[in-house]
């Protein structure tokens, strides 16, 4: 919920990966095995499953809630 309010409290479902932990997050390859935490990353999933948009982040702050929403309206 802290990461989806900081995009701007993102009108979309927004999935954490807390339990079994890193569980998605391998599955979408943004895991880090040598942290053993997820990297931040924001993957836009269509609505058929299909991954449209990935990218990676350094940090929360280093997102951008605009660039995502102007991704999701290509959709």
């Amino acid at each position: 919920m802290a990461f989806a309010a900081s995009l701007g409290s993102v009108p979309y479902p927004v999935l954490a990966d807390f339990e079994p932990k890193g569980e998605m997050s391998k599955a979408y390859g943004v895991y880090n095995d040598e942290r053993g935490t997820s990297n931040r990353a924001v993957i836009i999933i269509d609505k058929e499953g299909v991954v449209r948009w990935a990218q990676e982040f350094a940090n929360a702050a280093d997102i951008d809630p605009t660039a995502i929403m102007a991704e999701i309206d290509k959709l």
